[in-house]
């Protein structure tokens, strides 16, 4: 695993509780984040399991030839690690972390540098078993789809909600419009990067259509992308569903105009990592997203906000500095 940050820890404790035994090596330069990732292996259980555990600063350290990596760092480094990591070592399988990339050649680089290898992209809504519940009673379309809130991180999070709809519907992305998106974009809590407020439509090749909006942040100087979306809605031909804290890890609620109800919640990247890296493992398939088709839908996403992008100061005008 390269990138040992917060999300990168979490993925190493749903590690620890692997049905395979693991030899895992997590890389990052930070020592700060690998005395964490060490830390969380211990809480986890990891020390008294039959994994075992290596932290280094740097993948020249790694065997040559990896079952599987996983690569949670950054999108802004995203592209260079997996480019250094094909040309250090032969690996089975990638898991990757969105956003892919912040501009359209890195997307390029990095179908090059997988090759052939078998790819997947961490857009996990698709995988909530909350998420499949309430699909399987959407009933045909086109479905037109609604998510709105505070400061919930729209950039960070867009590219969720869009392969899940493209998911539940079975219909391609077909293109983003950035056009309605408040201007000047917004320091996010990261340095260097950038949320969004505003409004960020998608349309679909079957008709059906999605509506991102977030405002900034209630306090001026307050980063923004601290919040968390508070209501989906969904119309379709045949009704309307309401999913009320579509993000939450404690409970959510989703209402029909029937009267159904479906509870739930957004499980832990800790909850997924151990059926997700098992059956990689043991069948070489998972329920995400291949990495192709998922190039396609970032392809599509980075397009419509580098249409809409304002001037960014010291940030070339082909990128998007969101991760």
């Amino acid at each position: 695993m390269v990138g040992g940050g917060q999300l990168g820890s979490r993925y190493l404790q749903g590690l620890a509780a692997c049905r395979n035994p693991l030899d895992v090596a997590v890389v990052d330069p930070d020592p700060s984040s690998l005395d964490v990732c060490r830390s969380r292996w211990t809480q986890a259980g990891g020390a008294e399991s039959d994994h075992r555990l290596s932290l280094t600063g740097s993948a020249v350290n790694l065997a040559s030839q990896l079952d599987l990596a996983i690569i949670s760092t950054t999108a802004g480094i995203r592209t260079m690690v997996v480019e250094e990591l094909s040309g250090h070592a032969r690996v089975g399988s990638w898991l990757l972390e969105k956003v892919l990339a912040q501009d359209l050649t890195e997307l390029d680089r990095i179908a090059v540098a997988v090759g052939e290898d078998a790819a997947w992209v961490n857009t996990w809504a698709r995988t909530t078993q909350w998420f499949r519940q309430i699909g399987a009673h959407l009933g045909s379309g086109p479905h037109a789809i609604e998510v709105t809130g505070g400061s919930w991180g729209l950039a960070c999070n867009a590219i969720h909600f869009l392969d899940l709809v493209g998911w539940w519907t079975g219909e391609g992305l077909d293109i983003v419009d950035a056009s309605k998106l408040d201007r000047p974009w917004l320091a996010a809590k990261r340095t260097d990067h950038v949320e969004l407020s505003g409004q960020l439509m998608a349309r679909f090749d079957g008709g059906s259509t999605v509506g991102l909006s977030s405002s900034p942040p209630s306090s001026a100087g307050d980063p923004a992308g601290m919040d968390a979306p508070e209501l989906m809605t969904i119309r379709s031909p045949v009704g309307t569903w309401r999913i009320e804290d579509p993000m939450s890890e404690t409970l959510g609620l989703a209402t029909d105009d029937a009267g159904l109800r479906i509870e739930g919640r957004i499980e832990y990247q800790s909850e997924r990592t151990p059926g997700l890296v098992d059956a990689i493992l043991d069948t070489g398939q998972c329920d995400l997203p291949d990495l192709a088709s998922s190039i396609d839908l970032h392809r599509r996403f980075l397009t419509g906000l580098l249409e809409a992008r304002p001037f960014l100061e010291g940030v070339p005008e082909d990128r998007v500095p969101i991760t």
